[in-house]
């Protein structure tokens, strides 16, 4: 099943927890909520519940800023793109843009994640898909059960990802979203606004966004 847990800022990101024969997190929020996001998984999995893993779509701080303390909650491994992997086991404020948002994210251990690998945990079975564009080691995680995106920023229900941080690039972002377009995406869960169940109408809209 999938769990919306909604942002506790407007600035943070969604949160996504999966159950299954596991129970995973995607996204983390900016940091400044932890205490919301823990309570949340724990209302859902129980108190004494364990949370395996944790997913990150990509390095910046309003997506990764609970991570350690998921960790340090749960005992769990957190895994992201390995090209994203690297700035958040570093604390690169460069790719992550913590400090310059006023928000301070130590280094924390999170392990790389490429293409096609897999995460299976029986009832959500998410194949990783490189999504550069957003930000160089973007990762959307596909439900190749439910047919589901989860999409972090590189595609909303209504818009895309912003290209002109650090790692960014628009033609990396048409790429992307010209590949996800290849897919048979139903619903859709993106880092930030509502999700929707008509995701490949998003993705084509946010092609033409793009300037396919």
């Amino acid at each position: 099943m999938i769990h919306y847990i909604e942002p506790y800022y407007q600035f943070d990101s969604n949160v996504f927890l999966l159950t299954g024969d596991s129970n995973l997190l995607i996204d983390t929020g900016t940091g400044l909520s932890s205490d919301y996001i823990i309570r949340s998984v724990k209302d859902v999995i129980g108190s004494y519940g364990k949370l395996d893993k944790v997913l990150l779509t990509h390095c910046h701080f309003d997506h990764i800023g609970s991570g350690r303390m998921l960790i340090d909650a749960f005992g769990c491994k957190v895994y992201a793109g390995s090209k994203d992997a690297v700035p958040v086991r570093q604390s690169d404020d460069k790719y992550t843009l913590a400090r310059s948002f006023g928000v301070d994210i130590g280094p924390y251990p999170v392990e790389g994640l490429e293409e096609g690998d897999v995460i299976d945990i029986g009832e959500h079975r998410l194949r990783v898909i490189d999504t550069p564009g957003h930000t160089l080691g973007g990762v959307c995680y596909f439900d190749e059960i439910s047919s589901s995106l989860f999409s972090g920023d590189t595609v909303f229900a209504d818009g895309i990802g912003r290209t002109d941080f650090n790692g960014g690039s628009l033609d990396s972002l048409r790429n992307s979203l010209r590949k996800l377009c290849n897919m048979p995406v139903t619903g859709l869960y993106p880092g930030h606004g509502q999700p929707t169940s008509d995701g490949m109408a998003s993705i084509r809209r946010g092609l033409q966004m793009a300037g396919e």
